[in-house]
């Protein structure tokens, strides 16, 4: 079964951060050694490359699909930037950053990464000149629409062409809380002017932890597992996750 594979650092793999070869699908293809499985995970993306990345590996490989597709969403306060890549000047100053990325198969075009509301952009003169000013005409509301309306399209493209899948949220924003992560993520479910979008949501689709919605960022408190920056989780929580997959995709697929 060809598996594909998308999501931020939470889902990294095999270039995770840090260098570490540890993350949920490593440990989800040593659970399932006869899937072959194409990962598209970027550290810091949001969730317009992870949905544009699905769709753009889709639609260039028209004769081979996936069997099933597998997304972590990541944070909702996150923005991603296509930009151009023509101009060798301009790429030259991208390229100091580390959360750049090129264009899955058009070298004329790569996504730059903010992080989230309190990310990695705000340490880089070229991420903070662009998203400074993009997140100083946002709010809440507006990056809730943004991301979660990139997982209502994913879902209708997916189902439209007929190809299984999955999705999962690295944390759990399906609440009220007005802040559940360090770099900026809040609970979806305070602003009515999101209701629209998470009501579209087939969450019988979608993997959690338990009936309260939690992902693996909660596994990892749980356990007590993390990585060194304390905020990524650790192989115990990772190799939790991966069960949980593993056994929600063996169930449905028989």
């Amino acid at each position: 079964m060809n598996v594909l594979i998308s999501g931020c650092s939470f889902t990294q793999w095999p270039l995770y951060v840090g260098g570490r070869n540890s993350c949920w699908p490593r440990f989800f293809s040593d659970l399932n050694p006869e899937y072959k499985i194409t990962t598209l995970a970027e550290g810091a993306a949001g969730n317009q490359y992870i949905s544009d990345s699905i769709v753009r590996h889709i639609l260039e490989n028209p004769h081979n699909p996936p069997d099933h597709v597998l997304v972590m969403w990541s944070g909702v306060s996150r923005l991603d930037y296509l930009t151009s890549t023509e101009d060798p000047n301009w790429v030259e100053l991208l390229n100091s950053y580390n959360f750049f990325r090129r264009g899955m198969g058009n070298d004329k075009l790569g996504y730059i990464f903010s992080g989230g509301g309190v990310g990695t952009w705000m340490n880089h003169p070229v991420s903070k000149n662009i998203f400074k000013e993009l997140y100083k005409v946002s709010s809440e509301v507006s990056l809730g629409s943004i991301n979660l309306m990139e997982m209502v399209k994913l879902q209708g493209f997916l189902k439209s062409k007929n190809i299984p899948y999955h999705f999962m949220s690295y944390i759990n924003y399906w609440n009220r809380e007005e802040r559940v992560s360090k770099n900026g993520d809040f609970g979806v479910l305070q602003y009515p002017e999101l209701d629209l979008f998470v009501k579209e949501l087939d969450f019988s689709r979608w993997i959690f932890r338990n009936e309260q919605r939690d992902g693996i960022y909660e596994i990892a408190q749980e356990l007590d597992s993390w990585q060194d920056d304390a905020f990524h989780p650790g192989d115990a929580a990772h190799q939790t996750w991966a069960q949980l997959v593993t056994d929600r995709v063996r169930q449905e697929r028989g």
